[in-house]
């Protein structure tokens, strides 16, 4: 399977994950991800996470750029499961607790993998839209000081006055954090389960190398608040929460947006 290459006659018939989902399942053991929103940090992470942890990552097949679209295609392996958002709700609390623990012991692998800068994995501008263009525009960032920077940047390329003052000054106390290996997009829509084991960690759209208490704050960048899954502080439960980051950050978003 490894250097497989989609034929257009293939991907027309392959079933389509959702209409704003850039996934097709092209048969029973392989999906392709392509479209002009899909860069190849995306597999460079899968593959890197493979390698240094045990985290359930779908095997990378090929990365490769369409000649006909100009579009990124990333072909991975299909692991059959259910959609974590689907049925935690209907998961018992000791079933809960099982994959609680697992995915706890899985993002502390992923915090052990160190940065030596902040944006994502291929050296390239962050791919996080928590901040969307107005942030993406900048980097990568040398250091925690000037991600700090690219964040008031945004803030103050939005909007002016004593607020985004205070905010700013906020903002700055955010330091002498780890630069750590991060997910983005952390949430059961992108895990993958057989009963209450993970098997698959998916959506590695928004990864890279950011201080220690971004993947909590992404994780509670407009969840379903009302969800099992919020109600049941499975985030708090599985990521070290970072409460007064996650103020900052969202006091910082307010403006932006």
């Amino acid at each position: 399977m490894d250097g497989r290459v989609i034929t257009p006659e293939e991907l027309a018939k392959a079933e389509r994950f959702g209409d704003f989902i850039p996934v097709h399942k092209v048969d029973g053991s392989t999906v392709v991800k392509t479209g002009d929103s899909v860069r190849f940090a995306e597999a460079e992470a899968k593959r890197l996470v493979r390698e240094k942890s045990t985290i359930p990552v779908p095997k990378i097949y090929n990365a490769y750029t369409d000649s006909d679209s100009g579009h990124a295609r990333i072909v991975v392996e299909f692991i059959e499961g259910d959609c974590l958002a689907d049925v935690w709700g209907k998961l018992d609390d000791s079933q809960k607790e099982e994959g609680i623990e697992q995915l706890r012991g899985f993002f502390a692998q992923l915090r052990e993998i160190k940065g030596s800068f902040i944006g994502s994995v291929d050296g390239t501008a962050c791919e996080d839209q928590l901040f969307t263009d107005e942030i993406g525009a900048y980097g990568p960032y040398k250091d925690e000081a000037s991600f700090n920077e690219g964040i008031i940047t945004a803030l103050k390329n939005t909007s002016t006055g004593s607020w985004v003052n205070t905010v700013s000054d906020m903002v700055l106390t955010l330091r002498n954090y780890v630069i750590v290996m991060t997910h983005g997009d952390f949430s059961p829509r992108n895990i993958i389960v057989q009963g209450s084991k993970a098997v698959a960690i998916v959506d590695w759209e928004m990864p890279g190398y950011y201080p220690e208490y971004w993947e909590y704050v992404k994780a509670l960048y407009r969840p379903g608040w009302e969800s099992n899954w919020i109600n049941d502080r499975a985030v708090e439960k599985i990521l070290v929460p970072y409460s007064m980051e996650l103020a900052v950050i969202m006091y910082a978003q307010t403006i932006i947006w």
